[in-house]
């Protein structure tokens, strides 16, 4: 009996020794991603969000992200031109195609240009810009994303990737509640610790499917030119 026992403890003390460092691993690898994006000096995606919703029903929006750190310019367009988002020196923009309507944030108050994008850029805006200013209040997927571990390596397009499972959600600064909450899975690069996928997925009804899949082509500290920042909406007629 005493040896049963010794045995069931020792098993139980190797099971839980082995998810702590499932979670310490996640950790690790999710900060010196972070710290990876902070330190960039220039960015440039190309993508796509996989809308899943519904019985069966799927929707596609394409995105492009650009960014450089100094000078600061930053770019992010969704689904083709219908919503767009420009930063430079001294504002950021935003502008869609589907009212004409233009808003300005100057400078220091252009933190909602992101943060308050998530809904018209299909959730594009709250995964990779806010690592991108990691230094701004800009919130996104991954400032509420505990319970991390990883779940093996996948290779994604000749890439392998950590593929990180955890759960996310939305706070409410001034009271702390949460709200919105949702399974996060997101994989990342091995080599360059790039984004190359990450899924959102909301607890649907029975037979119903809700989830947002992006999928990244990222470059790191790549060369822009100036004029791929440019942005003048046409005017409203």
């Amino acid at each position: 009996m005493r040896r049963t026992i010794t045995a069931a403890i020792c098993s139980t003390v190797i099971a839980v020794g082995s998810v702590r460092g499932a979670v310490s691993e996640a950790d690790d690898i999710l900060q010196r991603a972070r710290a990876m994006y902070s330190a960039l000096r220039s960015y440039a995606d190309t993508g796509v969000v996989i809308s899943e919703y519904g019985a069966a029903s799927t929707d596609e929006f394409k995105f492009v992200t650009r960014f450089s750190r100094s000078p600061r310019r930053f770019y992010l367009e969704s689904s083709g031109g219908q919503y767009v988002i420009w930063g430079d020196p001294d504002a950021f923009h935003t502008w869609t195609k589907i009212t004409g309507d233009q808003y300005d944030y100057p400078n220091p108050n252009n933190a909602p240009a992101i943060g308050l994008s998530s809904r018209q850029t299909h959730g594009v805006s709250s995964v990779v810009p806010p690592l991108l200013y990691s230094k701004a209040a800009l919130g996104g997927v991954f400032n509420n994303f505990t319970d991390a571990t990883v779940d093996g390596i996948e290779t994604l397009d000749g890439h392998r990737c950590h593929r990180i499972l955890g759960t996310t959600r939305d706070v409410y600064a001034a009271t702390g509640r949460e709200v919105n909450t949702r399974k996060l899975t997101v994989w990342i690069d091995v080599d360059s610790l790039l984004i190359r996928k990450a899924r959102e997925e909301w607890r649907p009804l029975p037979g119903q499917r809700s989830r947002n899949t992006y999928v990244y082509e990222p470059q790191a500290n790549p060369a822009i030119d100036d004029s791929r920042f440019q942005f003048n909406p046409p005017r409203s007629r």
